[in-house]
């Protein structure tokens, strides 16, 4: 049977990248003594030994503003020069309208000027979000999109569940990407994504929607709050990823053990383990930020992506895999080369 032919390198590049961190560091044994742990309960079931949580002037579009803002910044670039603006969020600001809608409110952006719209994808949603922008400026829709992930998990844990507790950190992260120019060889090599729906049970919220919420409330209030069976998760992930990623890698041509630089959701640990350990890429090249960020939700991949940009990991001219795993079970990855 032939095989579908790969698909073409897209001439799309990342112009910037910029980050917010929250202002109030939260350490491991903060936690341990707010919560009645053992001494070193936290950092030993979680691998963090600090995060920052948001302070309440800190909104999800204020810290995607300030994200956009540090992108445009090492583009070179000001908030009038996007078309467009996507935010992922697992949690809006509110409901409507859009936190893109209030992100651009916050740069200051002149009406009529962008396009701007949330996604919602779990813990994938920033590749989701890159994937449609890259799109956009290949197509020649757009020139320059600003594509920004902004959470605050710190809102919605539940502190009896130490796992929980102890391995999320709030923050936002953004990457502004426009047109290669001709000879500088960057592209889009290849991005794909991939949902098995019967693993929905494994990381959840169930209430705060449209079946849960003040008008139909449920009976136990904790539903507001997330939940994770954390080893059934990883299991999913050990059965789908190989096979993803061998076709992640014949779409894009990089063998996964020479790319330059991985950069992974950092989900736990153990999950960062895994992926050093047992799927074929060098263990020196991925990306653990893990220790002093906690999980960022959505905002893992491109907080990662601009710690390898700015720590010089990643350098012009390299080639990167974004790697994702999300709710769902959702496995999302973009091959680029910087």
């Amino acid at each position: 049977m032939p095989q579908p032919p790969r698909p073409v390198p897209l001439p799309v590049r990342l112009l910037g990248t910029g980050v917010h961190r929250p202002s109030h560091e939260v350490r491991s044994e903060e936690l341990d003594t707010t919560h009645g742990r053992a001494p070193g309960t936290s950092f030993a079931r979680s691998g963090v030994r600090s995060r920052r949580w948001a302070a309440p002037e800190e909104t999800s579009s204020a810290m995607a503003a300030s994200a956009v803002a540090g992108a445009l910044d090492a583009a070179g670039l000001g908030a009038a020069d996007l078309d467009a603006l996507v935010v992922s969020a697992v949690a809006p600001e509110q409901p409507m309208p859009t936190t893109a809608v209030l992100t651009a409110a916050a740069l200051g952006i002149p009406g009529g000027r962008v396009a701007a719209f949330d996604v919602n994808a779990s813990c994938v949603g920033f590749l989701t979000a890159l994937d449609l922008a890259t799109t956009g400026v290949a197509a020649g829709r757009w020139r320059r999109v600003a594509v920004v992930a902004t959470e605050i998990a710190s809102k919605g844990l539940d502190h009896r569940d130490v796992e929980c507790s102890a391995l999320f950190g709030d923050g936002a992260a953004a990457v502004v990407v426009g047109p290669a120019d001709p000879g500088d060889g960057s592209a889009v090599l290849a991005s794909s994504s991939a949902v098995w729906p019967e693993a929905w049970a494994a990381c959840r919220i169930d209430a705060g929607g449209t079946r849960l919420n003040v008008t139909t409330p449920p009976a136990d209030p904790s539903a507001y709050l997330f939940r994770m069976d954390g080893a059934a998760l990883l299991r999913q992930v050990a059965r789908h990823l190989p096979g993803f990623l061998r076709d992640v890698e014949e779409r894009s041509g990089v063998a996964r053990d020479e790319v330059d630089v991985v950069v992974p959701h950092q989900a736990s640990a153990v999950g960062l383990r895994y992926l050093r350990e047992r799927v074929g890429v060098k263990p020196d090249a991925v990306v653990d930020i893990l220790e002093d960020h906690g999980n960022q939700v959505s905002a893992s991949v491109p907080t990662a992506l601009h710690h390898a940009v700015t720590s010089g990991a990643l350098q012009r001219g390299g080639t990167a895999l974004l790697l994702g795993t999300g709710a769902g079970l959702a496995l999302s990855a973009t091959v680029l080369r910087y």
